[in-house]
């Protein structure tokens, strides 16, 4: 196999012996995430790396996320490698924390972090938990059963019927109005033994449907939770006019954009020819 050709080794070769300082900065204002990846990938281009921040905080323009020392090839790789998860993470954490803000009291998850590569996934996971945003619905261990079992099982009644054998689980099922009207869905899942109805069809009527079903009925134990293409505006509704246990907010987290960050080398070095 030919051995892969780097131009920037007989590039940097005049000045390879000196030792460059760099730093990375904010230029705009974000909650930091995916430190520890960052500052992973730089110690395996070959730099030194300090870390000035750490996940969940913010910085503002101008603040120093990270201070790095290395050889000039080095610097250059850790720009190729830290940059980007960086930027991706804190831009996810900082949307997070945004909605985090507008519902305070509310349970807020990201189910979308399935639909992501799992190279990246602890990249938001760590982008979740420094904004206190969730990846699962409940805390407790549960089934959640979507849409897809319902419909390998035939119905809602038939997979929560699968799902008994798990008696001591939490029982979540996602509705979207395939089986019928959302608040006969509603009613066949609490009557077969739903803990949590998920509306999942992105409307405020359906929602306020299931809310009416599910705090008529005696007891009022099960609770309700809602996704479907949340924004900020829908957010700020729903906290305001429902009880709601939780919210699922991933598209909104996930199409959030890169905290921009800038890495720049110190013109001086401390060695070399």
């Amino acid at each position: 196999m030919a051995e892969t050709f780097d131009i920037r080794d007989p590039l940097f070769a005049p000045i390879r012996g000196r030792v460059f300082r760099a730093t990375v900065t904010a230029t705009r204002p974000g909650l930091v995430a995916g430190i520890e990846e960052a500052s992973a990938q730089a110690d395996a281009a070959g730099v030194e790396v300090s870390a000035e921040v750490w996940d969940g905080e913010w910085v503002a323009p101008g603040d120093v996320l990270l201070s790095l020392r290395g050889g000039p090839k080095a610097i250059a790789l850790a720009e190729d490698r830290i940059l980007g998860p960086l930027m991706m993470a804190s831009g996810w954490a900082t949307r997070a924390a945004e909605l985090r803000h507008l519902a305070p009291k509310t349970r807020l998850v990201c189910g979308g972090w399935k639909k992501i590569p799992n190279a990246i996934k602890p990249l938001l996971h760590n982008a979740l938990v420094s904004a206190g945003v969730g990846l699962r619905m409940v805390d407790e261990p549960f089934v959640y059963i979507d849409k897809n079992y319902l419909r390998m099982f035939g119905g809602i009644r038939e997979a929560l019927a699968a799902a008994s054998i798990f008696p001591e689980r939490v029982k979540v099922v996602q509705l979207r109005g395939e089986w019928g009207d959302i608040g006969e869905e509603a009613v066949e899942a609490l009557e077969h033994g739903a803990d949590v109805v998920m509306v999942d069809t992105g409307s405020l009527a359906d929602l306020d449907v299931v809310c009416r079903i599910v705090q008529s009925r005696p007891g009022a134990r099960a609770r309700v939770a809602f996704a479907g293409g949340v924004t900020p505006e829908t957010l700020m509704v729903l906290v305001s006019r429902f009880d709601v246990y939780a919210v699922d907010i991933g598209g909104a987290i996930l199409d959030a954009p890169l905290l921009d960050l800038r890495l720049d080398v110190e013109s001086r070095h401390e060695a070399g020819r």
